[in-house]
């Protein structure tokens, strides 16, 4: 996560639904968070996305039955907070492209593995007092190693 000045990593998770519409389209959907950075009762800024959506249009390609490259391009929605010690919790949702690509590793007919690469909101621009009094948003970007079931 990056709001305009400093980037930190942080854990989160997400349930993710999306159907095949055709050999080489699908879509998908997320819906999830992340912890917060930083150590409580500290001097540390914290930030975190207390929640997340997202809607994918998602061209692939199928190398074989097991092997699947395939982008991610939609558009997100997130509501993320900021704290400082000594400053109210800042907190604020925003709306915006993402995009992102994969590749994906099916074990047997149900169940696959995949790792990933996501992006989501555009790179905020900011200095230390405009995120204390006038917090924007956070950029995101995400690595996931996901098991997954196909029905």
């Amino acid at each position: 996560m990056g709001n305009g000045i400093a980037k930190k990593a942080v854990s989160g998770g997400y349930l993710q639904v999306g159907q095949d519409f055709s050999e080489n389209f699908g879509d998908d959907i997320r819906i999830g968070g992340t912890g917060k950075t930083g150590e409580e009762l500290t001097l540390q800024a914290r930030m975190g996305i207390d929640y997340y959506a997202a809607a994918y249009l998602k061209p692939k390609y199928e190398f074989n039955d097991q092997w699947m490259l395939y982008g991610l391009i939609g558009v997100a929605t997130i509501r993320a907070s900021y704290s400082e010690a000594g400053f109210a919790t800042l907190k604020k949702t925003r709306t915006g492209y993402a995009h992102g690509l994969g590749l994906q590793y099916r074990l047997v007919e149900a169940y696959s593995v995949g790792l990933e690469y996501s992006h989501m909101l555009s790179k905020p621009k900011s200095n230390a007092t405009a995120i204390q009094t006038n917090f924007k948003r956070l950029e995101t970007s995400s690595l996931s190693l996901s098991a997954k079931y196909h029905f």
